[in-house]
C-alpha cells in the first residue's frame, strides 16, 4: 500500500477503535517544517517519511493511552525529532569524543552500539526506546530500526522503509494479523527472539501483545 492509503487506514481505525487517540494526532507538518528538517539533517530524507509527515506532524504521542507502532511506540512530530537526535549525539560524543565513528562508512542497516549522525527518530516509548530511520547510505537507506541506548543499541531494521512500516500496522490494526511477522521469522538478521504482535484495546489502551504461535 501507499504511505496516503496505509495512513488512512490506521487513522480510519483509530477513530472507530481508539477515537481518543484519533484525535490525538497532529496536522501535517508544514513547509517551514521540513525545510527545517531538512537543513538540521543536511542529507537526503526518504520520500514516504516526507509523505508521512505531509499527512501527520506525528502525535501528541505522551497523552495517547497505549503505543501506536509496536511494540510500545508513538510518532513523534518534526520538533521532537531533532531534539532527540541532538541529546543523542551529545551523550554519543561524551562519551567516544567526536566523531566520525566506524558505523557512519557502513551501509544503512548495519547494526551499531553507536548513535550516529545519520540517524533521525520518528518514534518514542515511555521507557526511552526510540524507532529510527538509517539515512546511511545503501540499499537499505530509510529502513526503520529500534533503538535502546542502555542496551546493545540498533536492533537489525524491523521494516525495510517507512511505507512496509504503515502498511504492517495499518494490515494489523483492521485485519487483526501480528505485526513484524518479517521480523520474527528471521527474514531480518537476527531474529533476536521477537514474536509477532497483534493489536488488542485493553482497559481502554492500545497495546500489542505477543501472538500465539
Amino acid at each position: 500500500m501507499t504511505v496516503a492509503t496505509s495512513w488512512s487506514q490506521i487513522t480510519g481505525w483509530l477513530a472507530v477503535h481508539h477515537p481518543t487517540a484519533a484525535t490525538l494526532v497532529n496536522p501535517p507538518a508544514t513547509p517551514v517544517d521540513l525545510r527545517y528538517l531538512q537543513a538540521a539533517i543536511n542529507r537526503p530524507l526518504p520520500a514516504d517519511l516526507v509523505e508521512l509527515l505531509e499527512l501527520a506532524n506525528g502525535t501528541q504521542h505522551r497523552a495517547i493511552r497505549g503505543s501506536l507502532i509496536p511494540t510500545l511506540y508513538n510518532l513523534i512530530p518534526v520538533m521532537e525529532m531533532l531534539s532527540s537526535r541532538k541529546m543523542l549525539q551529545e551523550i554519543q560524543r561524551g562519551i567516544h569524543g567526536s566523531g566520525p565513528w566506524p558505523g557512519d562508512s557502513h551501509p544503512a542497516g548495519h547494526p551499531t552500539t553507536d548513535w550516529l549522525d545519520s540517524f533521525l527518530p520518528i518514534a518514542d516509548a515511555y521507557d526511552a526506546g526510540l524507532i529510527y530511520v538509517d539515512l546511511r547510505d545503501g540499499d537499505q537507506f530509510g529502513c526503520v530500526v529500534e533503538w535502546y541506548a542502555e542496551g546493545s543499541g540498533a536492533s537489525a531494521p524491523w521494516w525495510g522503509s517507512v511505507t512496509e512500516m504503515l502498511d504492517d500496522v495499518a494490515q494489523a490494526l483492521n485485519d487483526g494479523r501480528p505485526a513484524l511477522q518479517s521480523y520474527s521469522n528471521g527474514a531480518v538478521w537476527p531474529a533476536k527472539q521477537l514474536r509477532p504482535k497483534l493489536a488488542e484495546i485493553d482497559d481502554g489502551y492500545l497495546r500489542w501483545f505477543t501472538a500465539h504461535e
